[in-house]
């Protein structure tokens, strides 16, 4: 069943996603490669990302990292944008790092929950010479 706070809730992550686009141009980095998101905090795929692959995880990125970020970020290039718990992103920081790459934009959208978890939308992108095309 689905409350009244997770109807709230989704909404005001929805109206967020469909930022995310404005979000990249106003951090002055190219267009999304691909959107990751958590369903824990954003159950289900936002409109307005056409022509954006999606990944989705929930909670633990592992899979998502062996399976196509590794790779990708071995690789010139590829911009990542999320909604994501802030845990998850402390994992994708520390990882994006060792790869030339950094968080370009982060915004809060949602307040620590009880689990200390926030949720955050941001964006990836590289930030040396070296992964830039």
């Amino acid at each position: 069943m689905i409350s009244r706070r997770d109807v709230m809730k989704g909404g005001a992550i929805g109206s967020v996603l469909l930022a995310v686009p404005q979000m990249v141009s106003a951090a002055e980095t190219p267009a999304l490669d691909a959107l990751l998101l958590d369903t824990r905090v954003v159950p289900t795929v936002p409109s307005g990302h056409e022509g954006v692959p999606l990944l989705r995880f929930a909670g633990d990125v592992t899979r998502v990292w062996y399976d196509h970020l590794d790779r990708r970020w071995r690789q010139p290039g590829h911009v990542l944008g999320g909604i994501t718990g802030s845990d998850a992103l402390f994992v994708l920081e520390v990882l994006a790092a060792q790869a030339g790459r950094r968080v370009v934009h982060r915004q809060t959208l949602t307040p620590a929950d009880g689990n200390g978890v926030a949720t955050i939308s941001w964006v990836i992108a590289p930030h040396h010479p070296s992964v830039m095309v």
